[in-house]
């Protein structure tokens, strides 16, 4: 029974600009407030048009008491943008945008850029990290509202040449949160891969995964050929859920991890660097 259930799990998984200077900021602030974690982030591959990965729809992840934490960003900078020039819609191009300041995070936590001066080159795609240094506990939880402070460059704006401006970021937070208060709000359908920490990996690793009910689900690695590393069944309970991987093994390079209960699948990038 086991046996069929993994092989109806893995062929489930198998089956399965114009922007505003303003709005642009918006997006991109975010990713630059963004960090490493002991390494250096991944920009996600399967991303491809202009902006933030997550962006504010789909917000940051939950930080859960005694567990470490670590957000992965991706940032797709576009070459260029419309500003408004005397009343007129006018296109220039993004030189960069520079993180200058990031405030409101919960205590413990910090982030770093790639590239480590938060200066993002415009038409670039390049990535950041949010964790924590040490593990949230009880006195924590809480809800942190982030705020990112940035400045943008952009040139060949006509009658003025090059100009910068500057922008405050407040929509993103990150919320602190008990576990045993998680599983009293857990709907049966959730199901939610979180990152790889630390990312990039190099002979050990920890990926955490939310559940809405107890059961067994496939976890697989990919490459990018999309030829299969490893795929094992794993009995999983309701609420957060750890998942262990070794890739001394591995040979270095950006690898698909994903989860699957048969019914969803989640997936994620990581990379295995020694």
């Amino acid at each position: 029974m086991i046996i069929l259930k993994w092989k109806r799990l893995k062929d489930n998984y198998k089956l399965n600009i114009h922007i505003h200077m303003k709005n642009f900021l918006f997006l991109f602030l975010f990713l630059l407030g963004a960090i490493f974690t002991n390494a250096q982030c991944i920009p996600d591959p399967q991303y491809s048009a202009a902006g933030i990965y997550p962006d504010t729809s789909t917000g940051l992840a939950t930080a859960y008491v005694g567990q470490s934490y670590s957000q992965n960003i991706t940032v797709i900078t576009p070459t260029d943008t419309v500003v408004d020039v005397l009343g007129n819609p006018v296109q220039v191009t993004i030189d960069s945008i520079s993180l200058m300041s990031v405030s409101g995070l919960p205590p413990n936590f910090s982030y770093s850029c790639d590239p480590p001066s938060c200066g993002f080159p415009g038409g670039t795609v390049k990535c950041a990290e949010l964790y924590s240094t040490v593990n949230p506990t009880s006195s924590d939880i809480g809800v942190y509202d982030i705020i990112f402070e940035t400045t943008a460059y952009a040139s060949n704006v006509p009658l003025i040449g090059t100009i910068t401006q500057d922008d405050v970021i407040d929509y993103y937070y990150i919320e602190i949160s008990d576990v045993t208060a998680v599983l009293n709000v857990l709907d049966f359908n959730d199901f939610e891969l979180k990152e790889i920490y630390p990312n990039p990996v190099n002979n050990q690793a920890k990926i955490q995964f939310v559940s809405g009910l107890e059961g067994e689900i496939l976890f697989s690695v990919y490459n990018l050929l999309g030829e299969e590393i490893e795929s094992r069944l794993i009995l999983c309970s309701r609420g957060v859920n750890t998942i262990y991987l070794e890739t001394s093994s591995y040979s270095d390079g950006i690898y698909l991890y994903s989860i699957s209960n048969g019914n969803q699948l989640q997936t994620k990038n990581m990379v295995v660097s020694k």
